[in-house]
């Protein structure tokens, strides 16, 4: 089956079930009955695992895949659709998750929502590739809002049940059904509402985030959560370990050294794609977090790719 795209002449394959099949398929290699644990090896190391399931067909909520990934650093899957919900939670790095044609950065504690029939695409960070955790499942009962509505979802709290989820591999029997509790688990925890000062937070570094290259004030950010300055930098400290501005500056530096080392930006062009009015300001902020001129990190970053 096809599923149409205006942005792919021909559309892309669906990864379903063929019609008529009565056990779970292994859209990798076609098995039927039971899905085949994959591992991928690069180097000697393996990178990913997914857990042996046997698809029970319950209606309510029907686990049909489960596993974890350590990837490579610029690794991608798709443009691809499923036939199922399929939810990755973060664990450590970061990446980009794109669907409707909308591409999200996503980072550890996060949840990125791959909906049935739906075209998408992710790519970890070539910087901070990410680890994550993923269920695959059918539902026939009404979900999280968040699940309808948003494509990447802050998750921390749901950090936990996704870790436990992996202790089904080592489980002979009622592996599906133990799944099966875990995803209610984690539906009832996406129902909860955060505490403000988690919502706020979250909030504050999604802002930061998707404006760092503008002139961000951190008073004006407190103000549009309604939060006087110095509590909510207080709340932020407490919650990231650093304050709102510091936060800001880590993360422009980051996407600096981006765009320099992967991209052959100058650093003049760098400062002005990450915030800075000028390359002197850049310049000097660039050399007390890492010891050096950006030119001169650029040169070390080549010599460094070249000698490999």
């Amino acid at each position: 089956m096809m599923i149409p795209s205006p942005d792919f002449p021909g559309g892309f394959p669906a990864l379903m079930i063929p019609p008529g099949r009565g056990k779970s398929y292994c859209t990798v290699c076609g098995f039927f009955g039971k899905m085949l644990a994959v591992f991928l090896r690069k180097g000697g190391r393996r990178m990913e695992k997914q857990i042996l399931l046997v698809n029970r067909h319950w209606h309510d909520v029907n686990p049909v895949d489960c596993g974890w990934e350590a990837c490579e650093p610029g690794h991608a899957f798709g443009p691809a659709a499923r036939f199922y919900w399929l939810l990755h939670y973060v664990v450590q790095g970061r990446g980009t998750f794109t669907a409707g044609g909308k591409e999200t950065p996503v980072r550890a504690g996060q949840m990125f929502v791959i909906r049935p029939f739906e075209v998408t695409y992710y790519e970890a960070d070539r910087r901070e590739p990410w680890e994550y955790i993923w269920i695959g499942f059918t539902c026939g009962i009404s979900l999280p809002e968040c699940l309808l509505q948003e494509a990447v979802v802050n998750a921390s709290r749901c950090g936990s049940i996704f870790s436990s989820m992996l202790e089904a591999e080592n489980q002979t029997d009622g592996r599906e059904l133990f799944l099966c509790g875990k995803v209610f688990q984690l539906l009832a925890a996406l129902e909860e509402k955060p505490t403000g000062g988690e919502d706020y937070v979250e909030q504050a570094r999604t802002y930061l985030e998707a404006n760092y290259m503008r002139d961000v004030s951190i008073g004006e950010l407190a103000g549009k959560l309604n939060l006087n300055r110095s509590y909510f930098s207080a709340l932020f400290r407490k919650k990231t370990g650093k304050s709102p501005q510091q936060y800001l500056t880590d993360y422009r530096m980051e996407r600096a050294c981006q765009l320099m080392t992967e991209h052959g930006y100058s650093p003049g062009e760098a400062a002005l794609s990450t915030g800075y009015p000028d390359i002197f300001s850049f310049s000097r902020m660039f050399k007390k977090r890492f010891g050096v001129s950006p030119r001169e990190y650029s040169r070390r970053q080549t010599e460094k790719e070249e000698s490999l």
